[in-house]
């Protein structure tokens, strides 16, 4: 997964020219094949660790997290619960600042974080449900294969 700049700069607090600033003396590696440069994980990962910021830490270790955890399932669903692990986890050092005292922040502030905490469960839920429903067809699926096999076998006996 690639980032822009920009989505950097949003995640992390700091500006775009702050971010293509790092990319331009080296600390941030980055691609610019598409006349814009995008950052893969694995290279914000160890950006942020090279930092050795306390939500650098947070951010490598949520993501990985997230990344061990989903391979596991098929790739839509592996890509998808990916970048919400990913998107959580760069929207979660603001978090990771504010509940371990490093920042504080406003009751407005606060408050749309409470959202952004809603929203994702609601996403989650709702990702549950497909994966519940893809359930389900991978199950009917199988029940029709075990009766061609059955039938396959009462043929061959015959």
């Amino acid at each position: 997964m690639a980032f822009t700049t920009y989505e950097i700069a949003y995640r992390l607090d700091v500006s775009e020219e702050t971010v293509r600033r790092w990319i331009r003396t080296g600390l941030l590696k980055a691609d610019d094949a598409t006349g814009k440069y995008l950052v893969q994980e694995e290279d914000l990962q160890q950006f942020l660790k090279k930092r050795g910021t306390p939500a650098g830490k947070a951010m490598s270790w949520l993501a990985s997290m997230g990344a061990a955890g989903v391979r596991a399932t098929s790739p839509g669903v592996a890509f998808a619960a990916s970048n919400m692990v990913t998107t959580a986890a760069l929207s979660g050092l603001k978090l990771y600042k504010v509940l371990s005292g490093l920042e504080t922040v406003g009751s407005d502030e606060l408050s749309g974080m409470i959202d952004e905490v809603d929203k994702s469960m609601v996403s989650l839920r709702e990702n549950l449900n497909v994966l519940r429903d893809q359930a389900s067809k991978i199950e009917a699926q199988i029940h029709e294969l075990e009766e061609i096999k059955t039938k396959l076998r009462d043929t061959s006996t015959k």
